[in-house]
């Protein structure tokens, strides 16, 4: 605090405190404008902050629906591979049946004219003579 002149009737100094009040009325003015600064800094901070925010929110929901976008594509993929190897095996299972059908029917097939050429020999040595005549039993 200061000290001022006293003067008569026990006062003080008019200039001295004038000036004094100039001098505590510019600091408070450099306060002021600090203040406002500081204030200034801060709502500019928050509004760029909020900006930052906001972009970011935005880009996000830019690249979830890019994502989002990318995932229906790869699900539709999957999906369009499934069918395809649901009728590549409807494929597989019909050409194994039929394989096997055509290769059963043809090994029966041979089985059955093998037999059919067995019986037909049997047949054949039977009206031959070709066959010895039955032994006799030593019993008879």
């Amino acid at each position: 605090m200061s000290r001022f002149t006293q003067v008569k009737r026990g006062g003080y100094s008019p200039d001295e405190v004038d000036r004094y009040i100039a001098t505590l009325e510019e600091v408070i003015t450099g306060y002021k404008e600090k203040d406002n600064a500081i204030k200034n800094a801060i709502i500019s901070a928050q509004v760029a902050a909020d900006n930052v925010v906001k972009n970011a929110r935005a880009q996000a929901e830019e690249y979830k629906t890019l994502i989002t976008g990318e995932l229906d594509k790869v699900g539709a993929e999957v999906e369009r591979r499934r069918s395809q190897l649901r009728e590549l095996q409807d494929q597989y299972s019909t050409l194994v049946r039929k394989h096997l059908t055509e290769v059963n029917d043809m090994e029966f097939s041979n089985l059955y004219a093998k037999l059919d050429d067995v019986t037909a020999l049997v047949n054949r040595l039977k009206e031959s003579d070709l066959m010895p005549p039955p032994t006799p039993t030593e019993e008879g």
